[in-house]
C-alpha cells in the first residue's frame, strides 16, 4: 500500500477554515507555519455594489459545520435547501454573513456549487 504523504501546504489548506473561525486571518495563519503569503483568489466580501438578495443570508455556528464537512459538487438547490438564501448574490457565487461578521462565499458554476471560500478579517 503506497503512502499518503502531507505536505506542510496541505495541512495548512486543510486548517484555514478552523483558523478563520477563530478569528485568525490568512496571514495569521501562514506566520505560524513560517511561510510566505500569496493571494490566490479574491475576496469572499460582496461587492459593496451588490443589492441585498435575502432576508436573513446568515449561516449559524451548525450550519457553517455543515458546510464545513460538504463534499462537492452540489447543486443549487440543495444549497439553497440547507443554507436558505445568501445575503447577496452574483454571477458567481452566494455570500452569507458568519457569527463573527466575516463572509463565506460559496462558488459556482452555473447551477452548481463548486466549493466556498472565506474572507479576511480586513473585508
Amino acid at each position: 500500500m503506497a503512502k499518503a504523504w502531507v505536505t506542510k501546504a496541505d495541512f495548512a489548506i486543510a486548517l484555514c477554515p478552523l483558523m478563520l473561525l477563530l478569528g485568525c486571518s490568512q496571514s495569521e495563519l501562514a506566520e505560524l507555519l513560517g511561510e510566505p503569503v500569496e493571494a490566490t483568489s479574491v475576496t469572499a466580501a460582496p461587492p459593496p455594489d451588490l443589492q441585498p438578495y435575502g432576508l436573513d443570508g446568515q449561516l449559524n455556528e451548525s450550519e457553517l459545520r455543515a458546510l464545513l464537512y460538504l463534499q462537492f459538487p452540489q447543486s443549487y438547490e440543495a444549497m439553497k435547501a440547507r443554507f436558505g438564501f445568501p445575503a447577496y448574490r452574483d454571477g458567481v457565487a452566494d455570500y452569507y454573513q458568519l457569527p463573527n461578521h466575516r463572509w463565506v462565499a460559496i462558488v459556482y458554476a452555473g447551477k452548481t456549487a463548486t466549493g466556498y471560500r472565506f474572507s479576511d478579517s480586513n473585508d
